[in-house]
Protein backbone atom coordinates (compact mmCIF):
# COMPACT_ATOMS: atom_id res chain seq x y z
CA UNK A 1 0.00 0.00 0.00
CA UNK A 2 1.12 3.46 -0.46
CA UNK A 3 2.29 5.97 2.65
CA UNK A 4 0.65 7.13 5.41
CA UNK A 5 -0.86 10.94 5.32
CA UNK A 6 0.76 11.27 8.62
CA UNK A 7 4.30 10.28 8.45
CA UNK A 8 4.68 12.85 5.78
CA UNK A 9 4.12 15.77 7.46
CA UNK A 10 5.50 14.47 10.62
CA UNK A 11 8.87 14.13 8.56
CA UNK A 12 8.36 17.95 7.49
CA UNK A 13 7.40 19.36 10.70
CA UNK A 14 10.65 17.47 12.69
CA UNK A 15 13.17 18.88 9.93
CA UNK A 16 11.69 22.42 10.41
CA UNK A 17 12.20 21.79 13.99
CA UNK A 18 15.58 20.75 13.90
CA UNK A 19 16.63 23.97 11.97
CA UNK A 20 15.51 26.32 14.93
CA UNK A 21 17.49 24.28 17.11
CA UNK A 22 19.91 26.57 19.09
CA UNK A 23 23.83 25.03 18.20
CA UNK A 24 26.77 27.08 20.04
CA UNK A 25 28.36 28.96 17.54
CA UNK A 26 31.91 31.20 17.31
CA UNK A 27 31.11 34.60 16.38
CA UNK A 28 33.65 37.19 16.06
CA UNK A 29 33.58 39.89 19.03
CA UNK A 30 35.35 42.71 16.80
CA UNK A 31 32.48 42.82 13.97
CA UNK A 32 30.27 44.51 16.37
CA UNK A 33 32.91 46.51 18.38
CA UNK A 34 33.88 49.84 17.62
CA UNK A 35 37.08 50.14 15.26
CA UNK A 36 40.37 51.52 16.59
CA UNK A 37 39.96 54.64 14.28
CA UNK A 38 36.34 55.39 15.52
CA UNK A 39 38.05 55.26 19.37
CA UNK A 40 40.45 57.99 18.40
CA UNK A 41 37.85 60.07 16.36
CA UNK A 42 35.28 59.59 19.66
CA UNK A 43 38.15 61.23 22.03
CA UNK A 44 38.62 64.03 19.61
CA UNK A 45 35.00 64.78 18.83
CA UNK A 46 34.42 65.17 22.55
CA UNK A 47 37.61 66.28 23.37
CA UNK A 48 38.31 69.43 21.00
CA UNK A 49 34.42 71.02 22.25
CA UNK A 50 35.69 70.83 25.54
CA UNK A 51 39.22 71.90 25.19
CA UNK A 52 37.49 75.47 23.37
CA UNK A 53 34.53 75.49 26.12
CA UNK A 54 37.16 75.11 29.31
CA UNK A 55 38.92 78.04 27.45
CA UNK A 56 36.21 79.93 27.51
CA UNK A 57 34.87 79.46 30.99
CA UNK A 58 37.22 77.32 33.39
CA UNK A 59 34.08 75.67 35.01
CA UNK A 60 33.41 73.22 31.80
CA UNK A 61 36.14 71.19 33.18
CA UNK A 62 33.91 69.74 35.10
CA UNK A 63 32.59 68.60 31.75
CA UNK A 64 35.39 67.25 30.44
CA UNK A 65 36.22 64.90 34.19
CA UNK A 66 32.97 63.94 33.13
CA UNK A 67 33.44 62.79 29.81
CA UNK A 68 36.75 61.20 30.93
CA UNK A 69 35.68 59.15 33.39
CA UNK A 70 32.73 58.10 31.05
CA UNK A 71 34.98 56.87 28.48
CA UNK A 72 37.34 55.34 30.89
CA UNK A 73 34.90 52.92 33.11
CA UNK A 74 33.28 51.97 29.49
CA UNK A 75 36.63 50.79 28.58
CA UNK A 76 37.18 49.22 31.45
CA UNK A 77 33.75 47.74 31.66
CA UNK A 78 34.55 46.70 28.26
CA UNK A 79 37.83 45.08 28.49
CA UNK A 80 37.25 43.30 31.66
CA UNK A 81 33.71 41.53 31.13
CA UNK A 82 34.84 37.68 30.82
CA UNK A 83 33.50 36.96 27.27
CA UNK A 84 33.21 39.94 25.26
CA UNK A 85 37.14 41.15 27.13
CA UNK A 86 38.54 38.20 26.58
CA UNK A 87 37.00 37.80 22.63
CA UNK A 88 38.35 41.67 21.99
CA UNK A 89 41.71 41.14 23.24
CA UNK A 90 42.56 37.45 21.70
CA UNK A 91 40.88 39.07 18.09
CA UNK A 92 42.05 42.82 18.14
CA UNK A 93 45.03 42.93 20.74
CA UNK A 94 47.36 45.10 23.17
CA UNK A 95 46.40 48.18 20.35
CA UNK A 96 42.63 47.79 20.65
CA UNK A 97 42.89 47.95 24.53
CA UNK A 98 45.50 51.46 24.07
CA UNK A 99 42.62 52.73 22.11
CA UNK A 100 40.08 51.91 24.23
CA UNK A 101 41.37 54.17 27.01
CA UNK A 102 42.78 56.34 24.18
CA UNK A 103 39.15 58.21 23.81
CA UNK A 104 39.48 59.44 27.50
CA UNK A 105 42.72 60.14 27.49
CA UNK A 106 42.53 62.51 24.87
CA UNK A 107 39.75 64.33 26.31
CA UNK A 108 41.61 64.70 29.73
CA UNK A 109 44.73 66.19 27.78
CA UNK A 110 42.26 68.40 26.13
CA UNK A 111 40.26 69.72 29.36
CA UNK A 112 44.05 70.38 31.05
CA UNK A 113 45.04 72.02 28.15
CA UNK A 114 42.26 74.35 27.98
CA UNK A 115 42.26 74.92 31.52
CA UNK A 116 46.11 75.73 31.40
CA UNK A 117 45.23 77.84 27.67
CA UNK A 118 42.31 79.98 30.39
CA UNK A 119 44.40 80.35 32.70
CA UNK A 120 47.31 81.89 30.66
CA UNK A 121 44.38 84.30 28.81
CA UNK A 122 43.65 85.30 32.47
CA UNK A 123 47.12 86.54 33.33
CA UNK A 124 47.22 87.74 29.38
CA UNK A 125 44.22 90.11 30.71
CA UNK A 126 45.43 91.34 33.89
Amino acid sequence: MGRSTMTMPMNKLLTFAILFISFSTVAEVSDKMATIPELWLQGFLFGVPVYFLTIWRKGFVVLGISFTVFFAYAAYETLSDPYIGVGIIQEQGTPYIIASYGAAVIIALCSALGLIKNKAKFKADI
